[in-house]
């Protein structure tokens, strides 16, 4: 019976289901992570095209929207922090370096997963 399941087994539980679901999505997150990476080292360089920008700000909106659900809440943050910079209003060469250290955090949470506790 469902009733007498300890609270304990019934967090495990939902944890294993998050592991399941985050292995699944992994490679199309880290797709997504490579194609804001792609525009940070663009944008480094040279000046960011505009189609270039979308595709990182679209990848950026979907990572915010689905790391929460994956066990990941930071990591949805820093993504939404990323969407916010790559709007066009906000693409301006002075922000590179805060882009630089939420790219490398993201990327922190999302190798490391759902099995750490996020604070």
């Amino acid at each position: 019976m469902r009733g007498c399941t300890r609270p304990e087994d019934e967090e495990r539980e939902l944890e294993q289901k998050v592991l399941k679901l985050w292995e699944r999505y992994k490679p199309l997150c880290m797709e997504r992570l490579a194609v804001i990476e792609e525009a940070y080292a663009v944008a480094s360089s040279t000046v960011l095209d505009s189609e270039l920008r979308g595709k990182a700000e679209s990848a950026a909106h979907k990572l915010a929207g689905v790391l929460g659900s994956l066990g990941l809440p930071e990591g949805s943050k820093i993504a939404s922090e990323i969407e916010a910079l790559l709007q066009p209003e906000n693409t301006v060469p002075g922000q590179l370096s805060h882009l630089s250290e939420l790219l490398v955090s993201l990327r922190s949470h999302m190798t490391r997963g759902p099995t750490h506790r996020e604070g």
